[in-house]
Order: structure tokens, then C-alpha cells, then sequence
């Protein structure tokens, strides 16, 4: 956040930030990130900021309905659970389940109910897995779909394979390598250590061979962010591509290019 912050906001535009999903579950503090998201106005010096629900948030809001908690808990949310308190499997679920109600950051749950599956600027097109080509837009971004191998928030090897494009003739539906980029997380594009493999950053753009940036940067199992910049510059989308990770000070910038 303080590196967004200290850069320059451009005369007449408003600065948003957007995180794409999966805030909790995999780190030492899911708590403190939830925190730092709320707070993300302020911190990067925002005009406004969204927070996309990704497959964990997903989960965590079936077991806070009342569904079984064991796909959440499989999937991270032990760590969730252990940052609230340890003692936690020493008691019923439905009494565990109250303290996690009464430990998540105030307004969190709520948020995420109501969060949209994506959001659009322009050419850019942001959810947290990414797009199905074999299906309408439309049908596959509805927020209220359930969790399934294709959503929005799962989606995995269909999206990140596809090459023809995500823009869609209206007339046949065909697909074809139009002008919009899908920005998205979920599956690591980095699986190696950037403070020596910095030069892998390059995995994160794919625009040219698929019409998208991947920014999870491997997050997950090392102290390392992926982020971006978008801004316009003579009537086009350009997009730098950034990782945090040796130096939080001191962000690795990857690439500058026309999106």
C-alpha cells in the first residue's frame, strides 16, 4: 500500500484500488490482511477501492451459512481458525463457528456477500480465476453461481490455455483476440523464489499470447505480492507489473507496455 501511495496520482483521475480475491487462509495473519484491504483507501491514498471475492472467501462464507465447514478447512481456513484460537477444535462447531463470526474485522462478511464476481474498466476485465471460454460471459460470471471445477473463482488450465481471445463476435458468440485483457489471480504464475528468480516475473504478463496478466505471484507459500499499475496514456491502456518481495520498500518493476 505504501508503494502504490507514493505514486503520483494523475490530474483528473480518480485512483481505485482493486484486490482480486483470496485474501485469507494462506498466511500468518488472514486477519490483518482483511484489515489492511478495509483500510486500502487510506493506506494507497485511494478515491475508492473494491475487493473481489476469490474461491476462499467463497468457502469461508458457505460455512459462516451453515454448510459444512470441511472444504473451507481443507483449503486453509484451519489457519484462520488457529490466528482466532487455538483451542477452537476442542469445541462444537457451532460455538467454534460464533468466535469466528465475532473475530472477523468488522463489515468483512458482509462485503464479500455483496461484492460483485468481477468488475470492468475499459478493456480490462477483472475476477479472481478468470474467464471460461466455452461459455457466455454472462452466464459464467453470475455472482450467485455455485462453486464448481469452472467458475469464476476456480477456474484453472481452460482459461489459462485459451489463445483466441476473450472478446466474442455478437452474431456467432465465436471468440476472437479483440482488445480485452482479463486481469486475474488464483493460479500462481510464479512458483520459484523472485529474490533469485527475478527474471520470472516475466510469466505474469501474458497479454500478448492470451490476453491476460496473472498477479499471484506465489503468494501463498512465499513473502512475495504480485501487483500492477494501470493508467491511460495517449487514449491506451498501459499496465506496469510489479512484485513486492526482497525489499518492501522497494518494489521489482517488470514490464511497461501498451495493454
Amino acid at each position: 500500500m505504501k508503494q502504490i501511495a507514493a505514486i503520483p496520482k494523475l490530474p483528473g483521475l480518480d485512483r481505485v484500488v482493486i484486490f482480486l480475491g483470496d485474501l485469507i487462509d494462506r498466511g500468518p495473519d488472514s486477519l490483518g490482511v482483511i484489515e489492511l484491504a478495509l483500510d486500502a483507501e487510506t493506506l494507497a491514498k485511494a478515491d475508492s477501492c473494491i475487493v473481489l471475492p476469490g474461491n476462499h472467501e467463497l468457502m469461508l462464507l458457505e460455512g459462516l451459512g451453515g454448510a459444512d465447514p470441511q472444504p473451507w478447512f481443507r483449503n486453509g481456513g484451519k489457519a484462520v481458525m488457529n490466528q482466532i484460537d487455538t483451542s477452537w477444535v476442542e469445541l462444537p462447531w457451532r460455538k467454534a463457528l460464533l468466535r469466528l463470526e465475532a473475530s472477523l474485522p468488522e463489515g468483512f462478511a458482509e462485503m464479500m456477500r455483496n461484492a460483485p464476481s468481477h468488475v470492468r474498466f475499459g478493456d480490462l476485465l477483472f475476477v479472481h480465476a478468470g474467464l471460461d471460454p466455452d461459455r457466455e460471459d454472462v452466464a459464467h460470471l453470475d455472482r450467485d453461481r455455485a462453486l464448481s471445477d469452472r467458475h469464476w473463482a476456480t477456474i484453472r488450465n481452460e482459461a489459462l490455455t485459451w489463445t483466441r481471445g476473450w472478446d466474442s463476435d455478437p452474431d456467432t458468440g465465436e471468440r476472437f483476440k479483440g482488445p480485452t485483457v482479463v486481469v486475474h489471480g488464483h493460479t500462481p504464475a510464479i512458483r520459484s523464489d523472485l529474490a533469485e528468480t527475478a527474471g520470472e516475473m516475466e510469466l505474469m504478463d501474458a497479454v500478448d499470447a492470451h490476453r491476460a496478466i496473472c498477479l499471484d505471484a506465489g503468494a501463498s507459500i512465499r513473502p512475495q505480492v504480485g501487483w500492477a499499475r494501470f493508467y491511460p496514456e495517449a487514449g491506451r491502456a498501459k499496465v506496469q507489473i510489479f512484485a513486492t518481495f526482497t525489499n518492501p520498500e522497494q518494489p521489482h518493476l517488470y514490464s511497461s507496455q501498451t495493454a
